[in-house]
C-alpha cells in the first residue's frame, strides 16, 4: 500500500505539464522590472512563484493524503486552487496569451473535491462545495453527474432536492423539472418540514412571475378596444370589445367571402380568463399543503410557518384564498393555539400596504379579532411574543400614521 509520500508524488507529478506551460508562456512572471538586470529579475521572479506552487501544492496534498484529514482541507486546497486559476486568467487576459491548458485548472479543482467527497462521502458541505463549484465553472454535465451522486448518496437531506430545483428553474427554466425534483425529494424528507415550505415557495414564485410578466404586458388591465364597426348586432353603442371579437382588417379582403370581412366571433372557450385556471389559482400551493398535513412533522408551528411564507408573495392574485385555505386548516384542527391566533390576527392587514388608506379599515378588523384571541388563547405569553414579532416592523416605518400606530402599540398592550 502506497504512502502518503508516494500518493502526494503522484498527484504532484500530474501538474507538471501545466507548470511547463506556465515557464513556457512566462505567464507568472514579475510585473516590475529590475532596471539593472531586467532578464535575471523576471527569471528569478518566475522560478520563485513557481516554487511557491509546488510546495503549496506539496503541503496540501500531504495534509489530505493523511490518515487524519478533514473535509475542511479539501475544502482549503480546492479554495487555493480557485484562486490560481483566477489569478491565471486574469493574467492571461491581461497579456494577451493563449493558454492551451485553460481547463487543466478547473480540471484539478474538481478532481480535489472529487477526491474529497469519496474520502468523506458523508459531508453534505463539501458536496455543496463542489456543486456550487461546478455551477459557476458553467460545467453543466459535471454539476449533473455531481447532483446524481449526491441525491443518490443522501436522499434524505433537504439540501440536494431544493439546490436542484432551484438550478433547473433558474438557469434551465424548467418548471416541470423543478417540480419533479421536489415531488422526489418530499417523499423522501417526511420527516421535517423545511423542504415542504420550499416547495410551496417554489409554486409561489411562479406565480409570482406569471404574475408579473401579465402586469408587464397588460394583460391583467380591463380595457375596451375600439374595434371595426358593428352592423347592429354588437354592443349598443355599435362597437364590440377586444374580449369579443378579433380585428383582421390587415387580411386582403379579396382571400375572404364578403360574410367574414367585418369580424370573427370568439367562442366561449376562447373568451376564459386564463388565469381562472385551478393552477393559476392556487390549487398546487394549497395541494402542497394540505399533503404537508399528512406528515408526522406537521403541527400548529409548522401551519403558521407556511402562513408566513405564503404571505409574502403579495403580488399573487390568488393569495387571499390560499390564506384563507390555510387559515381555516388551522381554525379547525387548532382552534386555540398561538399560532392560529396570529394568523386570525394578521389576516385582514397581510395583502395591505401599511401607509394605505385602506389599512386602518383593515387594521380595526384586527383590533376585534384581538379582543376574541385574548379570552380564548390557551397561551397568552406566546401570542404576545408572536404578536410583537409583526407589529414592531410596522412601528419602525418612517411617516407611519399616528392613529395606526396608537392602535398597533394598544394590540400590543392588550395582549401583553
Amino acid at each position: 500500500m502506497a504512502g502518503v509520500s508516494d500518493k502526494a508524488r503522484f498527484y504532484l507529478e500530474r501538474s507538471v505539464p501545466q507548470l511547463q506551460e506556465f515557464v513556457e508562456k512566462k505567464i507568472f512572471t514579475q510585473v516590475r522590472y529590475d532596471p539593472i538586470h531586467p532578464l535575471q529579475s523576471s527569471a528569478h521572479k518566475l522560478q520563485d512563484e513557481i516554487k511557491a506552487f509546488v510546495k503549496k501544492r506539496s503541503d496540501f496534498e500531504h495534509k489530505v493524503n493523511a490518515r487524519g484529514s478533514t473535509p475542511v482541507d479539501f475544502a482549503q486546497y480546492a479554495a487555493w486552487e480557485t484562486n490560481l486559476e483566477r489569478l491565471r486568467h486574469k493574467r492571461c487576459v491581461r497579456m494577451r496569451i493563449k493558454n492551451d491548458s485553460r481547463y487543466a485548472g478547473p480540471a484539478r479543482i474538481f478532481q480535489v473535491l472529487d477526491r474529497g467527497t469519496k474520502k468523506h462521502p458523508g459531508d453534505v458541505a463539501l458536496w455543496m462545495s463542489y456543486l456550487e463549484c461546478a455551477r459557476k465553472a458553467k460545467s453543466t454535465k459535471k454539476f449533473q453527474t455531481v447532483l446524481t451522486a449526491a441525491i443518490r448518496l443522501h436522499p434524505t437531506k433537504p439540501d440536494f432536492w431544493l439546490y436542484a430545483a432551484r438550478w433547473s428553474l433558474e438557469n434551465d427554466a424548467d418548471i416541470t423539472v423543478a417540480r419533479s425534483y421536489m415531488q422526489r425529494g418530499t417523499r423522501f424528507c417526511n420527516q421535517t418540514k423545511d423542504l415542504w415550505i420550499e416547495y410551496a415557495k417554489l409554486e409561489m414564485i411562479y406565480l409570482a412571475k406569471i404574475a408579473m410578466r401579465r402586469r408587464i404586458l397588460g394583460l391583467d388591465v380591463d380595457e375596451t378596444i375600439e374595434m371595426v364597426e358593428d352592423d347592429g348586432d354588437g354592443g349598443e353603442d355599435g362597437f364590440a370589445t377586444a374580449q369579443d371579437m378579433i380585428l383582421i382588417s390587415d387580411v386582403k379582403t379579396q382571400t375572404l367571402r364578403p360574410d367574414m370581412i367585418k369580424k370573427i366571433e370568439v367562442d366561449s372557450e376562447a373568451k376564459k380568463d386564463p388565469m381562472d385556471t385551478p393552477a393559476l389559482q392556487g390549487a398546487i400551493p394549497m395541494a402542497i399543503y394540505d399533503a404537508a398535513r399528512n406528515q408526522p412533522f406537521f403541527c400548529a408551528a409548522v401551519a403558521e410557518a407556511f402562513f408566513n411564507m405564503f404571505s409574502v408573495f403579495t403580488q399573487v392574485r390568488s393569495l387571499p384564498k390560499i390564506l384563507q385555505h390555510v387559515l381555516d386548516s388551522m381554525l379547525a384542527t387548532y382552534p386555540k393555539d398561538p399560532s392560529t391566533f396570529t394568523c386570525y390576527i394578521r389576516q385582514p392587514i397581510i395583502t395591505l400596504d401599511p401607509m394605505s388608506a385602506e389599512f386602518p379599515m383593515a387594521l380595526a378588523t384586527s383590533l376585534s379579532r384581538v379582543k376574541e384571541a385574548i379570552e380564548e388563547v390557551k397561551d397568552r405569553v406566546a401570542l404576545a411574543k408572536k404578536t410583537k414579532a409583526w407589529i414592531e416592523p410596522i412601528l419602525l416605518m418612517e411617516d407611519l400614521d399616528q392613529g395606526v400606530n396608537i392602535v398597533l402599540q394598544h394590540i400590543i398592550q392588550r395582549v401583553e
